[in-house]
């Protein structure tokens, strides 16, 4: 199964060189497509805008790829651990699909992360089609793990 982003039923909502966040209309969630080497000015502000866009939308969904990041997500990671998936769950949201950034770094900072939080679900993905596939039937039945 092969999926595009511009397939996804999308309506941008913000785009600046680091961050791309759109509401699937169809799907009722938001698609954040991070690009480019991420600094923690940069991870702050666009986790900040997600946040926002999230309250705004009232979505419990979140589908975030990683796949067009370049180099490290480690300088932003202890911020994101602490602070960003508590926010997120004290708003509202139930479940993350995340794509993995094909480098190894951003990787194994994602997957040290991810192990950490408890709410909301996150299931880490490698390709952008399971992410998707997984989140939709995230209404459907409880997701506790990625097949």
């Amino acid at each position: 199964m092969q999926l595009n982003a511009a397939l996804m039923c999308l309506r941008s909502l913000h785009t600046a060189s680091y961050l791309t966040v759109s509401y699937d209309y169809v799907n009722k969630w938001l698609y954040a497509d991070w690009q480019e080497q991420q600094s923690p000015a940069t991870v702050q502000a666009g986790s900040e805008l997600l946040l926002q866009c999230l309250k705004d939308k009232e979505c419990h969904k979140l589908l975030t790829d990683n796949t067009r990041v370049l180099g490290s997500l480690t300088a932003a990671s202890e911020w994101v651990k602490l602070n960003l998936f508590q926010q997120l769950a004290d708003i509202g949201v139930a479940y993350i699909a995340w794509v993995h950034s094909s480098n190894c770094y951003s990787r194994y900072t994602a997957d040290f992360i991810l192990q950490q939080v408890d709410s909301p679900i996150v299931a880490a993905f490698n390709d952008l089609p399971a992410a998707y596939a997984w989140l939709q039937h995230c209404d459907t039945y409880r997701c506790l793990n990625a097949s």
